[in-house]
């Protein structure tokens, strides 16, 4: 793949799909992927989530989509700037785009909305030997849907404004911002201040459990490697991804 094309300028639209990360998997190890493709789907069957969980969504109501992006000559400890490029292009669209209000990001991966989830990201990474060769983002963005089984936990851009969208006039700016926010990736421009400016709850004490315990921090934000930075009982502590888990409110 050469990294030399506008993400977004190939399209590939499905009607249905197990993952549209698979079908872009599947592109890769067949040789037939481009730099920036962009893979959307109306329905997954079995679309990905964080730690083996499933994304929930109602047949052509949501933004389902993967990009394949060509990572080879970066650095494999920027794989987490990279999922903060995608984060934070989720929040600028909601924020800029459709001025919505109360965005924020749940670390590592999760944007919420006035306090419940409104889309998800899940990367994947092809590395082979020390050499980080491609990555696939995928992303699911609750649009049009108006009931969730969590609804306590879970929203959407329909139940926010009371308005129904098209989901390519969703994914158009969003593919823009995106496109601008992985250039400054490319040219090594200083992106987890950004991301920790829109952390959820940075700054503010937290409850977090890990192996089983409950126990309470300051959170200060996070590293480039992503790593959770938080005071507890006045000694700065450092937790990888999994390691700990933030409870909401």
């Amino acid at each position: 793949m050469l990294r030399n094309s506008v993400i977004g300028d190939v399209f590939i639209e499905l009607s249905e799909i197990d993952s549209t990360n698979n079908y872009a998997m599947q592109l890769i190890n067949e040789g037939m992927a481009e730099h920036g493709m962009c893979i959307r789907a109306d329905f997954q069957t079995h679309g990905k989530g964080q730690l083996g969980n499933t994304w929930q969504a109602e047949e052509s109501k949501n933004l389902l989509f993967s990009i394949i992006l060509d990572t080879q000559g970066f650095s494999l400890q920027k794989q987490f700037e990279l999922n903060a490029v995608a984060c934070i292009s989720m929040a600028e669209l909601l924020m800029t785009s459709f001025t919505m209000k109360d965005i924020c990001i749940k670390w590592p991966n999760d944007i919420y909305a006035e306090g419940k989830k409104i889309a998800g990201i899940l990367i994947e990474n092809n590395i082979r030997g020390t050499a980080w060769s491609n990555a696939v983002i995928g992303i699911g963005l609750n649009v049009n849907q108006q009931t969730f089984i969590d609804v306590n936990r879970a929203t959407s851009m329909y139940l926010l404004t009371g308005k129904t969208y098209k989901l390519n006039m969703v994914l158009k700016p969003f593919l823009k911002i995106f496109n601008q926010q992985f250039k400054k990736f490319q040219q090594n421009v200083e992106i987890i201040e950004l991301y920790n400016s829109m952390l959820m709850n940075v700054g503010k004490t937290v409850m977090f459990k890990r192996n089983h315990e409950m126990y309470s921090g300051l959170l200060h934000g996070v590293d480039k490697q992503g790593n959770l930075e938080m005071s507890v009982q006045g000694k700065m502590k450092s937790f990888k991804h999994r390691e700990v888990e933030l409870m909401l409110d």
